[in-house]
């Protein structure tokens, strides 16, 4: 470009600003010029854990794309500004717009008062070089004006990025919104989604950081302060606790980063110490500059509180009343209007939903997954809002609202639990359908309802505490939430002993010892079992002392010591029977048939079980004598009698899932699978073995689903069916950080290199061979590591074959 002169003189309290749009030239004079177009904010050195974020937004600002708008929405402190300015950068670094960059703040939240539309306007003009003289008087001439500047500067090609940040509502941005075609773009950050009928933008809602991001933020903060600060490199896991407690979220991030970064000496265990505690923890977060004025955390979400309508306003401190991360809208609807869930209730949850929604757009709480219906607020949004809901403790009528909550929950999980055990199903069980759909109702709410406890027990509602425990433990022990069951049950041991309900209290007591058992913690329920058989006496015969000694045959077996496990299962079938306990007296005649056959009394085992079966078939108790029917099935397996093992072990299943009983579906589906396999049925085998893995997956036990996957892929393999064979195979291997030892994903890289051997890709099909090697010897399975270790040379030979074939072929 030829060099030019340019000469102006200013007057008075004048002052001259130069603006540099594409190598164009405009003096202005004038007070409160805004930056040349080019000057942007600092971007973050780093933008650590966002880059999937930023590729969406460039992909919107990228020429093309057909979208003249964006807004990046999301909680305060949730890093809007930095992912804006950081993706403008990297846009103008692109050449997309030669027209220049335009940045402002809207200050939508201030409470000194926002940017107006008008103002806004303005202000861009003279980023644009309009002087301000040229500046049209009204607010309709300035907006002709903006308009009339960015369509010339489109018909010269030179594109412009105008960025509006922390806009407060649609209105500032209204007419920011570039003129029609693809020219330029506005990018805008905002709490508010900013949806509205005159403002059409693509909206990128920004959530907290996932896990790792957020730890790498706080030592990629102290890294940058110190480089050689040895805290995230020692302190990996601290760091991880501190960003847990900051509930991820970049603003109390770099908080806690400042604090650590500014004290050298402070671990971040201790940090992570003093952050763990919910009291305190929205203080730690909230610094005070040097006039004694909040910063941080808290000042970021009073701005956002501030500007909520009463309603709106108290409903979000209403909803800190609640036990749990989230809740339905029914249960809101009911706690917050009084809306009777046993009527139609779609009138008030319509208007609650749509107060939920305001709150949503202002970034205050979040409908999770999208259409659920279930609402979530952010933990330190939570902390905020339970701060203005003590302040207003009177006015909220907040008890009345956490016992309707507490209702909704009672009422729905008896209902549920009528299904888990229909022989004791009352009227409450009509709420639902059927025992899928209560098993839903029961996975959706499973969360808060293990909240509920502690809330009666805090409230002092001992009875409640414990007829909830009952229903819950049902369902818990249902789905193997084995942690929250010795939760749930100490606790409402504690509120019976509290009112001195001794037999509840034994009994929740004994559902502990039960599931430290199950979590193979056998010494702690041994001893908790034998204490609380002790607590009996001698005369006591009862119910009570009957349960504990089949609990504790139980866990004798799994300990491995049999006749002790037999003395205990007899005797408790002994009481079971004179209390003419039919069905404790079937479990507990399956207990001692299992016991039976694993002491190679097979026969007698097996006679004992088919006992078992029937006298729960006739008690009318389908789960447990689907239970004992699969235990009979494995001792017909063990007795040699494959053909009718087969029978029983299908009769369970079908019981298992039907019930939703993922655990011991796919424990069946294992067993019979196997058995199937080994009788020649590969067919058959394959489909038991597919349906167990997705029920072994439903249920969590990983573990088990890989290795049944590896399982599917051999049968696969076996008929030829490689391309089935190699997904099943990769599948497993995608959860070998769940296996317990290599044995599994040994085999899985091994059956994965018979298949691309089969494909002929001998490399991958030599490299999955030496890894599996490697990982049999891991194991100790030695002889399976000389097979994998000869299938890694075969494959090594036939691959250098191919390639002189390939070669020979080439030169002809």
């Amino acid at each position: 470009m030829a060099s030019s002169k340019q000469w102006a003189r200013a007057e008075g309290d004048a002052r001259i600003q130069q603006f540099v749009v594409s190598g164009d030239y405009y003096a202005g004079a004038g007070r409160g010029h805004v930056p040349p177009p080019r000057a942007l904010p600092d971007a973050p050195e780093a933008l650590v854990g966002r880059e999937r974020e930023l590729g969406e937004l460039l992909a919107v600002l990228e020429p093309g794309s057909g979208q003249r708008a964006v807004v990046v929405a999301g909680l305060a402190g949730v890093g809007k500004s930095a992912l804006a300015v950081t993706a403008a950068e990297q846009a103008m670094e692109r050449g997309w717009f030669t027209g220049g960059v335009l940045f402002l703040s809207l200050r939508g939240y201030d409470p000194a008062g926002a940017v107006g539309a008008g103002q806004a306007v303005g202000t861009l003009l003279e980023g644009l070089g309009v002087a301000d003289a040229e500046l049209p008087a009204g607010p309709d001439g300035r907006l002709a004006r903006y308009r009339s500047e960015l369509a010339a500067r489109a018909g010269d090609g030179r594109h412009v990025l105008v960025v509006a940040d922390d806009a407060g509502d649609a209105a500032q941005v209204r007419d920011l919104v570039p003129p029609g075609g693809d020219a330029h773009r506005l990018l805008v950050t905002s709490r508010d989604r900013l949806v509205a009928p005159d403002f059409t933008a693509r909206v990128l809602d920004l959530e907290v950081l996932g896990a790792d991001a957020a730890a790498e933020l706080v030592a990629d903060a102290l890294r940058r302060v110190r480089p050689e600060d040895p805290r995230p490199g020692a302190e990996p896991r601290a760091l991880a606790e501190v960003a847990g407690h900051c509930g991820r979220l970049p603003l109390a991030l770099s908080v806690a980063a400042a604090v650590l970064a500014g004290d050298p000496g402070l671990r971040a265990a201790e940090l992570a110490r003093q952050l763990a505690d919910a009291r305190t923890r929205l203080e730690a977060l909230s610094p005070r500059d040097r006039a004694g004025i909040p910063t941080g955390v808290r000042a970021a979400f009073g701005l956002s509180y501030a500007r909520l309508p009463a309603e709106q306003a108290r409903l979000l401190r209403l909803l800190t009343a609640l036990p749990g991360p989230d809740c339905a809208l029914r249960t809101i609807a009911f706690a917050l209007r009084g809306a009777d869930v046993r009527r139609d209730w779609k009138a008030e949850g319509a208007a609650v939903r749509a107060l939920l929604a305001a709150l949503a757009r202002a970034g205050l709480v979040a409908e999770q997954p999208t259409g659920s219906d279930r609402w979530r607020m952010h933990d330190l949004v939570r902390l905020y809002a339970a701060e203005r809901a003590e302040e207003n403790a009177g006015e909220d009528n907040r008890e009345e609202i956490v016992d309707r909550a507490l209702q909704v929950y009672s009422v729905m999980l008896h209902g549920a639990h009528g299904h888990l055990l229909p022989k004791k199903a009352g009227p409450e069980a009509r709420w639902f359908p059927d025992l899928r759909t209560a098993l839903w109702w029961l996975d959706e709410e499973r969360a808060n309802l293990v909240q509920v406890v502690p809330s009666y027990a805090a409230l002092g509602r001992a009875e409640d505490a414990i007829g909830f425990s009952v229903a819950l433990c049902a369902y818990l022990f249902r789905r193997r939430l084995f942690e929250d069951l010795i939760v749930t049950c100490r606790i409402a041991a504690e509120e019976a002993r509290r009112i001195g309900d001794e037999v509840s209290e034994r009994i929740f007591t004994g559902e502990v010892g039960t599931a430290l058992a199950e979590t193979s913690r056998l010494e702690e329920a041994n001893v908790l079992h034998e204490q609380l058989l002790a607590s009996y006496g001698e005369e006591d015969n009862g119910i009570g002392k009957a349960m504990t000694l089949a609990n504790l045959a139980c866990v004798s077996r799994a300990r491995g010591e049999l006749e002790e496990a037999l003395a205990a299962g007899e005797q408790a079938l002994s009481l079971f029977r004179a209390l003419d306990a039919r069905g404790e007296e079937g479990e507990a005649l399956a207990v001692v048939g299992v016991v039976l056959a694993e002491q190679g009394r097979t026969e007698e085992g097996v006679a004992m079980l088919e006992q078992a079966v029937a006298v729960l078939e006739e008690h009318g108790d389908p789960l447990r004598t689907a239970r004992a029917t699969a235990h009979l099935a494995g001792a017909l397996q063990e007795a040699g009698r494959p053909g009718e093992a087969i029978s029983e072990y299908q009769k369970a299943l079908l019981v298992f899932a039907s019930m939703g009983d993922w655990h011991q579906q796919s424990t069946v589906a294992l067993h019979l699978g196997m058995l199937l396999s080994w009788q020649g049925r590969s067919p058959e085998a394959l489909m038991v073995l597919g349906e167990g893995a997705s029920a072994a997956e439903r249920a969590g036990e990983r573990d088990k689903e890989g290795f049944m996957r590896v399982r599917v892929g051999d049968g696969l393999l076996s008929l030829s069916a490689v391309a089935d064979a190699v997904e099943e195979f990769e599948a497993a291997l995608r959860l070998r950080e769940h296996a317990t030892d290599s044995g599994w994903p040994a085999e899985a890289l091994h059956g994965l290199g018979l298949a691309y051997g089969r494909q002929g890709d001998f490399v991958r099909s030599a490299a999955a061979h030496l890894e599996a090697a490697a990982l049999f010897r891991e194991a100790g399975w030695e002889t399976s590591a000389a097979r994998a270790q000869k299938a890694y040379e075969a494959a090594r030979r036939r691959g250098r074959r191919w390639w002189r074939r390939l070669r020979t072929r080439l030169r002809r």
